[in-house]
């Protein structure tokens, strides 16, 4: 029993680790690929990934330079090199999405981000803010969709 027990856990680790994305990092909330690239190349890669697709940014934030500019008032200091997110939306796909559960809105725009740390000059890393939002299984669907393209732009921008 107790081997069987084992057997089925590690079975089940297995398809997990084959299921989900193919990032080094997977968090419920979102996920990140380290690079073996600095981040103006990590952001240029992600950038071309994008519009390779067709698809357009609507905005880049720059999330470092308002962590330095603050850092003063805040008593901190950014521990980025380099540090964007972008905001983008794929139509076939939101349409989808937000037909399936209207509530699925809160998932559109996209969010890809890269950064570098000051700690790791040359690693940069790429992300995602994960479409997790509805329970309802024709959403759930979507959602994985929408979570496919994602970790392809991840992988292109990554090479």
């Amino acid at each position: 029993m107790r081997k069987s027990f084992h057997s089925l856990l590690a079975g089940v680790a297995v398809l997990a680790c084959l299921s989900g994305p193919a990032v080094s990092e997977q968090y419920p909330g979102y996920a990140v690929q380290q690079t073996n690239s600095d981040f103006d190349t990590a952001l240029f890669g992600l950038e071309n990934a994008i519009v390779n697709r067709g698809l357009v940014i609507d905005h880049i934030g720059h999330v470092g330079k308002m962590l330095e500019r603050t850092s003063k008032a805040t008593s901190g200091s950014s521990p980025y090199t380099g540090a964007r997110y972008l905001n983008f939306c794929s139509a076939k796909l939101s349409q989808t999405a937000m037909q399936a559960d209207p509530d699925n809105l809160a998932v559109c725009p996209y969010v890809m981000f890269v950064y570098e740390l000051k700690s790791e000059p040359g690693k940069a890393r790429i992300g995602y803010r994960r479409p997790i939002a509805s329970t309802k299984p024709a959403a759930q669907k979507a959602l994985a969709d929408i979570e496919q393209l994602l970790d392809a732009i991840i992988k292109e921008a990554s090479q």
